[in-house]
């Protein structure tokens, strides 16, 4: 019975059964929670197209209230267009998973940091992230109407010496 009721998911979730595994293969989860995923990606993709938008995403609790959830689904998205396949949606919520290895999540959270893509951290990419976080706005937090520049909240001064300590806590050999 229960080979009986695993295929009939298979097949009802839209998933071949080779697909199924690829993923199982590829990724931390088993296969009923690539079924749940499938289900969840089809939920969101409101506008039916086989793809999600940021906008489709964003209601997704793992990016709900997240300053960088934008700059996630570029990361993940097919040629930074911010649509997601499933298979691009499999591997962002690989990194959420607790299966998943520092190593990987390490790669991952370097990407979403490094914002200008020149493979280092610097200055510039702290003080655009500090922005994001500082000047987020989602649907969820209403209370907040008008947007304030990151220099609005902190001094210049303030900005550099954050962006400094952190670098140093981050490369003490120095930048």
């Amino acid at each position: 019975m229960f080979w009986f009721s695993s295929f009939f998911s298979r097949e009802k979730s839209g998933l071949s059964l080779q697909e199924t595994e690829q993923l199982v293969s590829n990724s931390p989860f088993t296969r009923e929670e690539i079924l749940r995923l499938h289900s969840k990606y089809r939920h969101l993709d409101v506008n039916g197209d086989n793809s999600l938008s940021y906008e489709e995403l964003k209601f997704l609790g793992e990016l709900r209230a997240n300053p960088l959830a934008h700059r996630i689904c570029l990361l993940f998205s097919e040629g930074d267009s911010g649509h997601l396949s499933f298979q691009n949606f499999v591997d962002m919520m690989a990194v959420f998973s607790y299966r998943t290895p520092p190593e990987i999540k390490l790669i991952w959270a370097f990407a979403i940091w490094d914002f200008d893509g020149d493979d280092v951290i610097g200055p510039e990419d702290i003080k655009y992230g500090l922005d994001q976080i500082v000047n987020y706005q989602d649907d969820f937090c209403k209370e907040v109407e008008t947007k304030k520049q990151l220099e609005d909240e902190m001094t210049l001064h303030e900005l550099d010496e954050v962006v400094q300590i952190t670098l140093g806590e981050i490369d003490p050999d120095g930048w």
